[in-house]
């Protein structure tokens, strides 16, 4: 009886909490986000998507100029010639290690 009502209660409680409200969220300079984002595009390569397809494809989603400016490098990068084919992780990895390099060595010295 007891697991019942503290069941109901906790349900109640979820029911009762106010909808959070939805906003977008840019992903430039944010470096999972990037390497999410190159994650997802070394599998359009690997899915035989063109650098074109797969610029109109990112222009779809990302309307923030920003964002489709990081974006689009990130397409440039994967796509460039001679670049190597990577696994989505590897790249995803790669992005996010070279976002992270480039925070760091803009980040004010510490004194």
């Amino acid at each position: 009886m007891k697991r019942a009502v503290i069941s109901a209660i906790l349900t109640m409680a979820c029911f009762a909490q106010p909808a959070a409200q939805a906003v977008a969220q840019t992903v430039n300079n944010q470096c999972f986000a990037l390497g999410d984002i190159a994650g997802q595009v070394a599998s359009w390569r690997a899915h035989k998507k063109t650098k074109a397809q797969a610029l109109d494809q990112a222009a779809k989603y990302y309307k923030d100029s920003a964002d489709q400016q990081a974006v689009n490098a990130i397409i440039e990068k994967i796509y460039a010639p001679g670049a190597p084919h990577m696994t989505p992780d590897q790249a995803s990895m790669a992005i996010t290690q070279d976002c992270a390099n480039q925070h760091q060595t803009q980040a004010p010295a510490a004194q």
